[in-house]
């Protein structure tokens, strides 16, 4: 009797959640995970033949599980409880922090890649365009002391060895950033480092190139936000410890600057898109997320001009560049599809610097279009 009740309690649960997961109003866009939630597939003879139909069906059914993001919370606890080492992609660090793993690399991709960009550098020398590469290690190699004992990661050090051999004047910045390591140069939360992480690295950087780095005293320092929880956060659904700040990093002196999102479609003087705050997609304040171009004019008279070919953690890293170059422009090849090359050549460009986390690096499907 004891068996049979177990089984009809267990079956009405799941009757009960299938007719609330029926009735419950479908959601388009998850604020958690900062991404479009599936919806219910296209049903027709070919969808259901080929198999599309099933899978985008599981897709949707998962998406829209009724209290989704309560389950995913429940199910990090249980896992953080039961002393596991990582959830849904994330370590469970030490000092409460979130960290990414990075336990495989696409070799094909990746050296394709490197191909790719050393190549186009090459063409960039050749027109007389100094031209840098910076693969940034990702906080699972610079705080690799915080992780859990045994973590199966790839060798990051030995990714940018190979990366050296194959990219012209590629500029490794590990050691700067573990030199920094005990300071608060990636986010707890997130898989971004934080603006005092790019600070260290753009100070290298700009003593690499010849020039003067400004000072932190150079820059009005403010915390834009003291509540941000980002994409670790989002991947794991609960944690309980104290959220990030963001931190922006306001040159002192420099004057107005002029910025030019999408060819004009949007054009405004603040660095930061402050509207973003009130979201659950805090890092895009800075530099109002990726964006296919932007070009920030700023009020120095020295005709050096950068183009960043970049992922996200160049989004921070450009509020450090607007005070040493007449313009900057980036570029996000995951959107952007016009030459790079004829960008150069008709914004005059000077300096060109890929700026890429080796992790996303590895992954980018976007780098064919530098040919």
């Amino acid at each position: 009797m004891k068996k049979k009740a177990l089984t009809f309690s267990f079956l009405g649960l799941l009757g009960v959640l299938t007719v609330c997961n029926l009735i419950a109003p479908k959601r388009e866009f998850s604020e958690n995970e900062n991404r479009y939630l599936t919806q219910f597939p296209e049903f027709s003879l070919q969808t259901l033949l080929d198999g599309s139909f099933n899978k985008g069906f599981e897709n949707y059914v998962t998406d829209q599980f009724l209290l989704r993001d309560q389950w995913v919370g429940m199910k990090s606890f249980s896992e953080q409880m039961m002393q596991k080492k990582d959830s849904g992609g994330v370590y469970f660090a030490k000092d409460n922090y979130l960290i990414e793993t990075f336990q495989a690399v696409d070799e094909k991709r990746y050296h394709q890649n490197l191909k790719f960009v050393s190549d186009f550098t090459k063409r960039m020398e050749e027109q007389g365009v100094n031209t840098q590469t910076m693969l940034i290690p990702t906080a699972a190699s610079v705080l690799e002391e915080k992780l859990p004992s045994c973590h199966p990661d790839v060798d990051q050090s030995d990714l940018l060895m190979e990366a050296k051999k194959e990219v012209p004047n590629l500029l490794d910045m590990t050691s700067v950033l573990k030199n920094h390591s005990d300071e608060p140069i990636y986010y707890r939360t997130d898989h971004h480092w934080t603006s005092l992480g790019a600070y260290y690295v753009y100070q290298d950087w700009i003593k690499e190139k010849g020039m003067e780095p400004h000072d932190q005293s150079d820059y009005e320092i403010s915390t834009l936000s003291d509540d941000f929880l980002g994409t670790t956060y989002s991947k794991v659904g609960y944690y309980p410890h104290k959220p990030d700040s963001l931190i922006a990093y306001s040159p002192k002196n420099l004057g107005e600057i002029s910025i030019n999102y999408d060819n004009g479609k949007e054009i405004t003087h603040d660095f930061y898109a402050r509207s973003y705050l009130e979201q659950k997609d805090k890092y895009s304040v800075y530099l109002n997320g990726n964006q296919p171009v932007t070009t920030i004019q700023t009020p120095n008279q020295n005709g050096k001009k950068l183009l960043l070919l970049k992922d996200s953690y160049a989004n921070t890293f450009a509020q450090f560049a607007i005070g040493d170059f007449e313009e900057v422009s980036l570029i996000d090849l995951r959107y952007y599809r016009q030459p790079v090359s004829q960008f150069v050549t008709e914004h005059g460009i000077t300096d060109v610097l890929f700026l890429y986390n080796l992790k996303g690096f590895t992954e980018d499907a976007n780098l064919f279009s530098l040919k």
